[in-house]
């Protein structure tokens, strides 16, 4: 009886154990997949992000100067307002861009956000383009990306950095922020800077 006893003890002392090992096991590979999961999400982030600022990027390197029916035109938000600025210029780069059709050699794009009615305090940053005379505010909206939080933008010339443009002439540089819901509360921030090559000297 009493090997009996001790037998059904280390048993016990053994499957309590098994159940540890497997409990401890269980929360790594939790904890692994939300950090697999999460990885994951911040790398189509960063993607998304990265992509729409080098299409912006390449854009505005080649605007060109305003003819008639179109402007370079950088308005600021109002106050109290998001911080999502809006933007528009005529450019000779062209792209595929889904349900963007204009024809001609030339195109005027805008961007801007809409609000996001299911996320507070993001929107969606979404492309128009059209040819002129048609305003490129009437142009069918394209989502390119969603969960922003900040677009701010900014013109230089020679007197410095402006929060705002509607001057005939082109800017010399635009510099873009772009600040993304990172998923836990959070912005992160993307930042790019292109210098126009139609830009008076």
């Amino acid at each position: 009886m009493r090997s009996r006893g001790s037998t059904l003890l280390e048993a016990l002392v053994a499957l309590a154990i098994a159940a540890l090992v497997l409990a401890a096991l269980s929360g790594a590979t939790v904890r692994a997949r939300a950090a697999r999961a999460a990885a994951t999400a911040r790398a189509d982030r960063l993607g998304a992000s990265r992509t729409v600022l080098l299409r912006l990027a390449a854009e505005l390197e080649a605007a060109r100067r305003p003819g008639t029916g179109e402007r370079f035109a950088l308005e600021p938000p109002a106050d109290g307002a998001p911080p999502w600025w809006s933007l528009s210029f005529p450019t000779a780069a062209r792209g595929p861009i889904t349900g963007s059709t204009p024809t001609g050699d030339t195109s005027v794009v805008s961007y801007r956000i809409e609000r996001d009615v299911d996320r507070p305090g993001a929107g969606t940053l979404v492309r128009r383009e059209t040819t002129a005379p048609i305003p490129a505010s009437e142009a069918p909206a394209i989502p390119v990306l969603p969960g922003v939080r900040a677009l701010r933008v900014r013109c230089l010339d020679s007197a410095g950095w402006h929060p705002a443009w509607q001057a005939e002439d082109l800017p010399h540089a635009v510099e873009i922020a772009i600040g993304q819901d990172d998923g836990r509360g959070g912005t992160e921030e993307f930042v790019t800077a292109v210098a126009l090559q139609a830009a008076t000297p």
